[in-house]
């Protein structure tokens, strides 16, 4: 082979490298998404599946559901902490000597050495739940004792609807949007809603500082970007956004956008993020 030859082959294999690396790039893009049966399967009154496996770091991810008349206990393991996302509808929860009635778009948290709960769903009713079972680092549990005392809660509970509205640069006027779990109660977690009627859009971003999940909430029909890809993110269904990839949501017109965003931070450091959210002034309001 003469040398102009072996040149050309150089070259076409250094192409096809770059392009291999190039679509290899774009596929570790994928959004991964999935939907969630909401039906309780014929003559069971218990349904459980688990749902992006290994796709958070150290933290397990079930739906649940109980179909009334039914009492069921949950026990919560040592060195996690738990965190119950209710879809649809009604119940309670009885952690210790608290009980919780249970809506809609709410959120429980038992902490402070609670080791397990009780759910009651009564007859007529079919209760869907998220479990988030987290393992906590040493650091996360120096983290916990240092938060200030009014965090640390027996059973921590919230109405999306009741939480503290934000605004932030990346969201028109017209979106909604609610701190769900603010910082310091739960380390290196937060959560909270993003809401509005189309057309909207949340503007692209990143942050290769946290793995974000979204989750479909009532009537959410919206269209989520990351890179190159995108898909449709329908009411009761949970995605994983890539790592450090520019993401942004559209929801067309008639439609609406009503989602739970929840940030998973790499570090403690990460969370300086949420300072890019604005606690709306109350007198605007």
């Amino acid at each position: 082979m003469n040398n102009s030859h072996f040149f050309k082959s150089i070259v076409i294999f250094a192409c096809i490298t770059i392009g291999l690396i190039g679509l290899s790039c774009t596929n570790s893009q994928e959004i991964v998404i999935q939907n969630l049966q909401m039906k309780i399967p014929d003559g069971a009154q218990f349904f459980s599946e688990e749902l992006l496996k290994g796709e958070i770091a150290e933290t397990k991810i079930d739906h649940k559901a109980y179909l009334g008349p039914i009492e069921q206990t949950i026990n919560l393991t040592k060195d996690h902490i738990n965190m119950f996302i209710f879809l649809s509808g009604k119940g309670t929860i009885q952690a210790d000597t608290i009980t919780q009635s249970l809506s809609p778009e709410s959120i429980a948290i038992p902490m402070n050495g609670i080791n397990s709960v009780k759910f009651k769903v009564d007859k007529g009713q079919a209760l869907h739940f998220i479990q988030f079972t987290k393992k906590l680092s040493e650091e996360d549990k120096k983290d916990l004792k240092s938060f200030p005392e009014e965090n640390k809660h027996q059973l921590f509970f919230t109405r999306f609807i009741d939480c503290e509205p934000y605004t932030e640069k990346i969201k028109s006027p017209n979106t909604t949007s609610r701190t769900v779990l603010p910082a310091d109660i739960v380390p290196r977690v937060s959560l909270g809603t993003v809401e509005a009627m189309g057309p909207d859009e949340v503007g692209a971003h990143k942050h290769p500082m946290l793995d974000q999940l979204f989750l479909g909430l009532t009537n959410n029909d919206i269209t989520v970007f990351a890179d190159n890809n995108s898909v449709q993110l329908k009411e009761f269904a949970l995605l994983h956004i890539p790592l450090g990839s520019s993401h942004w949501v559209k929801v067309e017109e008639n439609k609406k956008m009503n989602y739970l965003w929840m940030d998973f931070f790499l570090t403690r450091e990460g969370q300086e993020w949420l300072k890019t959210h604005k606690p709306m002034n109350s007198d605007k309001k």
